[in-house]
C-alpha cells in the first residue's frame, strides 16, 4: 500500500503520557516553544488524511507530538487505515527519547527508544536493539539531522536507515533536501529551518504530497 514508506516516521504515545506540561505564569496554559505544523495529505489531487505536529515545553524538555491519520476511501467507504502517533523528547536540542504507536489496518506496532551513556536503546518489533551514540529518529521537522552526519533510525521500526542525501539551495536562503534509498522524498525548508514542503514516492509509484491545512 502507498503508505508503508510514504509516512514511516511519525510517532507518539497517548496524549495523557505527556502530562504534566509546564504552564505560562499566571495563565495556566502550555507554552508553545515552536509553531505547530498542520498538513493535509494529498494523493492524486484528493485529500486522504492529515499530519499534525505540535510542540510543548516540559521543564527543560521539549515534547514534539506527531499525529498522522490516513484514511483513503472509495465511494464513501474507508479502504485503508494508517494511524501513527509518536512523541519525541529533546533537551537543549539533544535527543532524549521517542515512543511510537502505529496502527496499520489493525496491526499494531510499538517502538520506544532512549539515549543513554552507551548508545540508544531501542525496543521494537525486532526486540531490543542498541544503536550508536548520537543516533536520532528521522523527524522531518528537524532538518539539521539530514545529510548523513548522524545515524538515523525509523520511528515505526527502530531500525537504522540507509539513505542517500542531496542538498539544493532555494531562493531566499531556503534549502531543499532530496533523499533516496529506503525513502524517496523531497523536503523544503525556509532559511530559518521551518518545514514548508514535502512529497514522497509510495510503493505503488504514486507521489503523496503535503499541503498546509
Amino acid at each position: 500500500m502507498i503508505l508503508r514508506r510514504a509516512l514511516p516516521l511519525l510517532l507518539a504515545t497517548p496524549a495523557t503520557a505527556l502530562a504534566p506540561i509546564s504552564a505560562a505564569r499566571g495563565q495556566g496554559r502550555a507554552i508553545p516553544p515552536r509553531e505547530a505544523y498542520r498538513w493535509r495529505v494529498i494523493r492524486q489531487g484528493s485529500a486522504i488524511g492529515t499530519h499534525n505536529v505540535t510542540f510543548t515545553q516540559r521543564g527543560e524538555e521539549v515534547v514534539a507530538l506527531s499525529d498522522v491519520t490516513i484514511t483513503p476511501s472509495f465511494l464513501g467507504v474507508v479502504v485503508y487505515r494508517y494511524e501513527h502517533r509518536y512523541s519525541e523528547v529533546t533537551r537543549g536540542g539533544r535527543f532524549v527519547s521517542v515512543a511510537s504507536r502505529l496502527n496499520r489496518n489493525g496491526t499494531i506496532v510499538e517502538v520506544e527508544a532512549r539515549a543513554g551513556a552507551n548508545g540508544v536503546e531501542v525496543q521494537g518489533p525486532e526486540g531490543a536493539l542498541r544503536l550508536p551514540s548520537g543516533a536520532v529518529p528521522l523527524s522531518w521537522w528537524e532538518p539539521q539531522r539530514f545529510g548523513g552526519q548522524v545515524p538515523l533510525f525509523g520511528t515505526s521500526t527502530g531500525r537504522p536507515f540507509e539513505l542517500r542525501w542531496a542538498r539544493e539551495a532555494l531562493p531566499g536562503g531556503g534549502t531543499r533536501w532530496r533523499t533516496a534509498g529506503e525513502i524517496e522524498a523531497v523536503l523544503d525548508y525556509t532559511a530559518e529551518g521551518r518545514w514548508v514542503g514535502y512529497s514522497v514516492r509510495g510503493d505503488d509509484g504514486v507521489t503523496v504530497s503535503y499541503a498546509p491545512a
